[in-house]
Formats: C-alpha cells, structure tokens, sequence
C-alpha cells in the first residue's frame, strides 16, 4: 500500500454567496499544488452558487499577490495599517518579511465567479511539471 504525502494544505469558508480563503500553503513550490488546491475550491464554490471568492494577503507577500492576480482575482480594497491591529491580537506577527518590507497592510483580492470567463489567466505551460487545472 502507497503511503499518502501532504503536499499542501487549503482551507476555506462559505457564508452565503461568497467563499473566503483563509490560508493555501504548499510543500513543493512551482508544481501546480497552489494552483490546484484553489481550482478545487473555486468549483466547489460555484456548485454551492456562490458569486465571489476572496482573500486577504499582506502587503509585503509578493509572491501570493502576483500568483492569486495570474489567476484571476483582482484587487478590491487595501486596509491601511490592518496588521498593526492584527498585533493586537497576536504578537508574535513580526513587522518585517525576510525580504524587508515591512508588515503594515491587508490587501483583499477577489473572484467573480459570476463572469463567463472562470479559468486560470495562465495555462500550464507545454512540457511542465505543473499539475493539470481541473475542469468544473
């Protein structure tokens, strides 16, 4: 019997018409895995019609603002300062990233999955590894 390996983790809410993602994390980077965890929610959202899906990043993530924008979501609102509310709360939060930006703001992106054009904005590339987009 094969072993089973996490190789990510997505978790997510659904209130009413809109899913919210909470957190998408993954092992092995530039494999799809991102890619396919959010898919899978994005149909699992438009099965329970919902219109939106939404996330919230901070500002110093580059990495997940250019990949949730390569697949579709726009930005929607910035929330200036959010974090230092966040340290409130939780002050382990540290105030700046590995890569020296500090950690000050919430940026919310989000999908409409109302729209006729519900795919990725870039498609596997030919000969990748990346996993294959799933179909709704």
């Amino acid at each position: 019997m094969k072993k089973a390996i996490i190789k990510g983790l997505i978790t997510y809410f659904i209130a009413g018409n809109e899913c919210e993602v909470v957190s998408l994390d993954s092992i092995a980077k530039y494999k799809g895995i991102g890619s396919l965890f959010l898919k899978e929610v994005e149909c699992v959202s438009k099965r329970k019609q919902c219109k939106s899906i939404k996330l919230i990043t901070t500002n110093d993530n580059m990495r997940a603002f250019m990949f949730d924008q390569k697949r579709g979501y726009t930005l929607a609102m910035l929330y200036v300062n959010a974090v230092e509310k966040a340290r409130k709360i939780k002050p382990e939060i540290p105030f700046a990233a590995d890569n020296g930006i500090p950690i000050r703001d919430e940026i919310l992106l989000v999908k409409d999955l109302t729209s006729s054009v519900f795919r990725f904005a870039r498609e596997k590339p030919h000969g990748s590894n990346a996993a294959t987009p799933l179909k709704c």
